[in-house]
């Protein structure tokens, strides 16, 4: 082979390898480009997602706060309703005209006197029975069987309207606030539907009783 051929087969390998070169470092260089590309995809998906699960904590927060707030005001209105209803129906039981009011009384401690008992009276309910009632329900409870012996005692009562029944053992309170309250606490579910209808979990009433 001429000197001039080997030159030229010379230059031309290493031209070619040359070339092959250049590619296989474009081709790496893209290799790297794409593993930059891919990484910084998983970055950014990581992020995203972070970023997805923080917005949905404090939605989350948020709405719990609003929520608590919300019921702790509904709760709020539907207690002082219904102390309202407790109180109102308490001023309309006293002002009862007195014929109804001692009817409802010689009813309440015949229901609830063995027949010895020392009567401890209000005021007004005092007068009701030293005017013929404590004769009255002293009858009544002899013709029921029992022992019909019941008296006043000295003193009164501090509250408005009512009595206590008082044995050797036993105090009944039959104080018109005591005996509106148990009916109240025992009737609260029943009256808290009447009063807001039915309530759902988020503390909101679902309709309305008419």
């Amino acid at each position: 082979m001429s000197l001039e051929r080997l030159l030229e087969k010379i230059a031309e390998d290493a031209r070619l390898e040359g070339k092959r070169i250049v590619s296989e470092a474009k081709e790496e260089a893209e290799r790297i480009r794409e593993e930059g590309r891919e990484e910084a995809r998983r970055a950014a998906e990581i992020i995203l997602r972070s970023y997805r699960e923080r917005a949905e904590r404090e939605r989350t927060r948020i709405m719990s706060e609003a929520l608590a707030e919300s019921r702790a005001a509904f709760l709020s209105t539907q207690e002082k309703l219904y102390n309202d209803v407790f109180a109102t129906a308490l001023k309309e039981a006293g002002e009862l005209p007195e014929e109804r009011y001692r009817a409802w009384l010689k009813k309440t401690i015949l229901e609830n006197a063995a027949g010895g008992e020392v009567i401890l009276a209000a005021s007004y309910d005092r007068r009701l029975l030293e005017d013929g009632l404590l004769d009255e329900i002293n009858q009544a409870l002899r013709d029921d069987g029992r022992e019909g012996s019941m008296t006043l005692a000295s003193e009164e009562a501090g509250f408005e309207r009512g009595v206590i029944l008082k044995s050797e053992n036993v105090e009944n309170n039959l104080s018109l606030k005591t005996i509106l309250r148990d009916t109240r606490d025992r009737h609260e579910e029943e009256l808290l539907r009447i009063l807001f209808g039915e309530v759902d979990v988020r503390g909101g009433a679902r309709g309305q009783c008419g």
